[in-house]
């Protein structure tokens, strides 16, 4: 079964509005040009990073009680079949790994962000 997403259109900067407070977690980890070669960081290092963080996002914003996040990921720059941060976050939210954080049927797929909607946190039995 895959998931369903939700399929967002127009400017991404308008579910600001439509989710007043919705927090955004930006994946745009910038160029390495500038950096000496022995300073820049791998690229599947930060793609493993981009999940990652992604992924404790999702945790944090249900340990806050969040609605909504947000992921500015951008437009894929990469071929087929190579990763992106667009690549990374989606594989994540279509993954096991996420279920626990999201609703997938309430969740939107937009050309350049991710807008997932999260499970309120599970009651805790004392």
């Amino acid at each position: 079964m895959t998931a369903r997403f939700n399929h967002g259109t127009g400017n991404w900067t308008d579910y600001r509005r439509q989710f007043p407070g919705i927090h955004e977690v930006d994946f745009h980890y910038g160029s390495q040009r500038h950096l000496p070669w022995h300073e820049r960081v791998p690229f599947e290092r930060l793609m493993e990073r981009a999940y990652a963080d992604a992924l404790a996002a999702l945790q944090a914003a249900q340990a806050a009680g969040k609605d909504w996040l947000m992921l500015t990921h951008g437009a894929s720059t990469s071929g087929p079949g190579q990763k992106s941060a667009r690549s990374v976050i989606r594989g994540l939210m279509r993954s096991a790994a996420a279920t626990p954080y999201i609703v997938r049927s309430e969740c939107i797929q937009h050309e350049t962000v991710f807008i997932a909607r999260i499970k309120a946190r599970p009651e805790v039995k004392v």
